[in-house]
């Protein structure tokens, strides 16, 4: 079902959510109670503590770089793909993404006691939809307008390389790559025949790219 007059509604909703939580965290004189309850911590939830966190998590934000960054990109991604599948699926490619990414945080340092935040799982699985089902649609979470084929690929060759180079310790950048999994999968949910001519024509961007960078000795 499509939103509301076309317009990207729930896109807005988390944005502002967003926005009211980063101030309840500065404002508050007890901000780390606030993390404490909603923020995901590995420890806690192996231990069936705080488990709403697995949702709550990705509204909190570490400072307001971070939340201008996945509020940025949400909304240049969001926005586009919000109208194409309607409120509901978008709700779920987002929420689903952040859920599995959290989840792949907590499998992966189960012993953690750091507080994580953020929706750069949940955002990452917005965009691998946009990636899939409108290929060449123009987004601006470059500033410059890309298609979201070309953001795709660079994104998740971005974060793949961090994964590839990290040194230790705990990272976003495989959360990413969980919550980009996951919406990518989802794509094939929602419209199957475009998923897999989405595929097809990233597959065919990366051979492209990969050709260039072999011609100009950039890899």
């Amino acid at each position: 079902m499509k939103s509301e007059e076309g317009r990207p509604f729930l896109t807005y909703v988390i944005i502002v959510v967003s926005v009211i939580v980063m101030l309840l965290v500065t404002i508050t004189s007890a901000p780390s109670l606030l993390l404490d309850e909603y923020a995901l911590r590995a420890s806690y939830f192996t231990h069936g503590m705080r488990v709403i966190s697995i949702v709550t998590y990705m509204f909190i934000h570490s400072d307001w770089i971070h939340l201008i960054l996945n509020c940025f990109a949400l909304w240049g991604i969001g926005t586009i793909m919000e109208r194409e599948i309607g409120s509901a699926r978008f709700g779920i490619v987002f929420l689903a993404s952040g859920v599995i990414s959290g989840l792949e945080h907590v499998i992966l340092y189960p012993a953690s006691t750091e507080f994580f935040v953020g929706a750069s799982g949940a955002v990452f699985g917005v965009l691998a939809t946009l990636f899939l089902l409108s290929p060449f649609k123009r987004t601006s979470l470059f500033v410059v307008p890309l298609p979201a084929i070309l953001v795709g690929v660079l994104m998740a060759s971005i974060e793949l390389a961090s994964v590839a180079w990290a040194g230790g310790g705990v990272l976003a950048s495989d959360v990413q790559i969980a919550g980009f999994i996951t919406g990518a999968t989802l794509s094939f949910w929602i419209d199957v025949k475009k998923a897999i001519k989405g595929l097809a024509i990233g597959a065919g961007v990366v051979i492209i790219l990969y050709v260039l960078g072999l011609f100009f000795n950039l890899i």
